[in-house]
C-alpha cells in the first residue's frame, strides 16, 4: 500500500488481523478448552506500536529511517502498552498468611504446565521474576531486531508484490 498508494497502514492492519487472529485461539484453547479465565490470557497488545510504526513511515518517507527508528519504537513501545492491561493484577492479597500480588496467585493457581517447579516457589521467583531486568533488556534486543527484520519483510513483500504470480487468462 504504501508503494503504490501512499497509505501508512500496514503495519496497523497486519497487526489488527493478528490481533484478531490471537484472540479466538486464546478464547476457544485456553478459555473454553482449558478453562482459563479470559482475564488471564489477555493477548499482548502491538497496536500502539504498529501506528507509530506507521506513523514514521509517513512523516519520514524513508525506509532506512523507518526501520531504525520505527522498528526500534515498535519493539520498546510493546511492554509499557502493556502495563494498563495487566497492571490491575498488581494488587496485593493476603493468601494462607502471606502476602502476594494477583498475577502470583494467578500462577500458583492456574500452573503453566511449562514452567520449572522451581520457578512456582514463592521466594525465588513468580511472575514477578520477568519484571525486574529482564524486561528491558529483552525490549532492545527485540529493538535491534525489528529494526533489522523491517527491511528484510519489506523485501519479501516486495517480492511477492508482483504481478508474476498472476494467473493468466
Amino acid at each position: 500500500m504504501w508503494g503504490k498508494f501512499r497509505l501508512p497502514f500496514g503495519a496497523t492492519l497486519c497487526v489488527s488481523a493478528l490481533l484478531i487472529g490471537t484472540w479466538v485461539a486464546r478464547i476457544f484453547a485456553y478459555h473454553y478448552w482449558n478453562f482459563f479465565p479470559i482475564n488471564m490470557v489477555l493477548p499482548s497488545t502491538m497496536i500502539p506500536g504498529a501506528l507509530v510504526l506507521d506513523s514514521i513511515l509517513m512523516l519520514s518517507n524513508s525506509l532506512t529511517i523507518t526501520s531504525i527508528f520505527g522498528g526500534a519504537a515498535f519493539a520498546l513501545l510493546f511492554y509499557p502498552t502493556n502495563w494498563p492491561i495487566f497492571g490491575m493484577f498488581h494488587q496485593p492479597v493476603e493468601y494462607h498468611n502471606s502476602q502476594l500480588t494477583l498475577a502470583d496467585l494467578f500462577g500458583f493457581q492456574y500452573i503453566r504446565t511449562g514452567m520449572p517447579e522451581y520457578l512456582r516457589i514463592i521466594e525465588r521467583g513468580t511472575l514477578k521474576t520477568y519484571g525486574q531486568y529482564a524486561a528491558p533488556l529483552a525490549a532492545f534486543c527485540s529493538a535491534l531486531l525489528c529494526s533489522l527484520m523491517y527491511p528484510l519483510w519489506w523485501y519479501i513483500g516486495n517480492l511477492f508484490a508482483d504481478t508474476r504470480y498472476l494467473k493468466k487468462i
